[in-house]
C-alpha cells in the first residue's frame, strides 16, 4: 500500500509523523511525504521516503498581509497535492495537523482518497477541526477536552521506541532531576527553575536544557548543593528522561507522552501562550493520570519550591515510576497502522 503523510513546521507534527512512517516502512508499504521548503521535516525524513513539497505556510496569529498570503498559498497547495496523490497513486492520506494538513486533506477528500488525521495534543487544532468530517478515523494522542464521537480512537502519541528494559523505581543519594523547557528553550524555566532549586538547599543532580543559543548564564544561577550540567539541546532526550527520577518541563504533547511511558512523573509548567492554551489542557492529563502536577507561570516561585519539597521529601516520584500506564505511546504507530489497513 501507498501511504501519504502530511506533517510540517514544528518537531511536535514531524516526530509523531516519522515514527508512523518508520512503522509503515517496517510493515512493507511505500510511504510518501508532504511537506515544506524551510521545515524541520526537511532535516528529519529519511532518504527511504519520498519527500515532496507545497507552498502553504501557516495563518493562526498572523497579520492581513500573511494571511493572504497564506490564502493564495492554500490555493497553490490544494491543486498540487491533488497532483501528487494522481500522480503517486496513493492509497491513504494520513495528516498530523498542523497548517499543511489543510490542503493536503482537502485534496484527499477531493480525489476521493481514504483521509485519516492524528490529533497529539488535548484539543483539536484548528486544521484537523475543519477536516474532521471528512476522516475516517481521528486518531488521539491525549484524551479530548471535547465531545468524543465514533470517529475517535485514544492511540497514544507515536514515539521512539525504547530498548530500556526496567523502567521501575531508580535509588539514588541525590534525586536527579530532567530540567527542558524544549528544543527552543523557556526564559521562564531557565531563569526560575534554578531559583526552587536553591531554596531547598539538599543535594540534587541537574540536567538542564537550555535551548539553542540560550545556555550562557544558566549554570551560574544554579547554588554549588546542585551538581548541573547545562546544554542547548540533548540529542537523546529519551536517554536524560531514563537518568532521572523526574522532570520540570512545558507541557509539549511528545514531551508529556514519552515521560509518562517511561514511567517518569513531571512537574509541568505550561506555556501561557500557547495556542487555545493546548498546553494547560495537556497537562491536565497527566494530572488526571497521577502523573505529575501543574505549576502556572502566574504562580509564586514560593508555591512551586513548595510543590517540588513534598515531591523529594515524600519522595513521590517512586510512586511514580512504579504506576501502571494503561496508555503505551510507544504502541501508537502500530494501533494507528492496524485500524487504518482495515479500511
Amino acid at each position: 500500500m501507498k501511504f501519504l503523510i502530511s506533517a510540517a513546521g514544528t518537531g511536535g507534527h514531524v516526530f509523531p509523523a516519522l515514527e508512523f512512517g518508520k512503522e509503515c516502512i517496517n510493515n512493507n508499504h511505500e510511504v510518501i511525504w508532504i511537506g515544506t521548503k524551510t521545515g524541520i521535516e526537511n532535516k528529519v525524513v529519511p532518504n527511504n521516503i519520498k519527500f515532496l513539497t507545497i507552498p502553504m505556510r501557516g495563518f493562526r496569529g498572523k497579520g492581513l498581509i500573511f494571511k493572504v498570503f497564506s490564502l493564495l498559498g492554500l490555493t497553490a497547495s490544494i491543486f498540487k497535492s491533488i497532483f501528487y496523490l494522481k500522480k503517486n497513486k496513493i492509497d491513504y492520506v494520513v495528516c498530523f495537523g498542523g497548517y499543511i494538513s489543510l490542503p493536503v486533506g482537502l485534496s484527499a477528500w477531493i480525489c476521493r482518497k481514504p483521509l485519516f488525521l492524528h490529533e497529539q495534543n488535548a484539543i483539536m487544532g484548528t486544521s484537523n477541526n475543519l477536516l474532521k468530517r471528512f476522516s475516517k478515523i481521528i486518531f488521539l494522542g491525549f484524551s479530548i477536552n471535547e465531545q468524543v464521537t465514533k470517529k475517535m480512537m485514544l492511540v497514544g502519541n507515536p514515539i521512539k521506541q525504547s530498548k530500556e528494559s526496567s523502567l521501575g523505581t531508580q535509588r539514588h543519594e541525590s534525586p536527579k532531576i530532567y530540567v527542558t523547557g524544549g528544543s527552543q528553550g523557556s526564559e521562564f524555566i531557565n531563569k526560575n527553575i534554578p531559583i526552587a532549586l536553591n531554596a531547598l538547599n539538599i543535594p540534587l543532580e541537574v540536567r538542564h536544557q537550555s535551548g539553542n543559543g540560550k545556555s550562557i548564564g544558566v549554570k551560574e544561577l544554579y547554588s554549588s548543593n546542585i551538581s548541573v550540567e547545562v546544554e542547548e539541546f540533548y540529542d537523546s532526550p529519551h536517554d536524560v528522561i531514563l537518568w532521572s527520577d523526574f522532570i520540570i518541563s512545558r507541557a509539549g504533547a511528545l514531551s508529556l507522552s514519552e515521560a509518562i511511558s517511561l514511567k517518569r512523573g513531571s512537574v509541568i509548567i505550561p506555556l501561557p501562550s500557547a495556542i487555545d492554551n493546548h498546553q494547560l489542557l495537556n497537562a491536565k492529563n497527566i494530572v488526571n493520570l497521577d502523573m505529575g502536577l501543574i505549576h502556572e507561570e502566574s504562580q509564586a516561585i514560593e508555591s512551586l519550591t513548595q510543590k517540588l519539597q513534598k515531591i523529594i521529601e515524600t519522595k513521590v516520584y517512586e510512586q511514580w515510576s512504579n504506576k501502571k500506564i494503561n496508555l503505551d505511546h510507544f504502541q501508537a504507530a502500530a494501533r494507528m497502522l492496524s485500524s487504518i489497513l482495515k479500511f
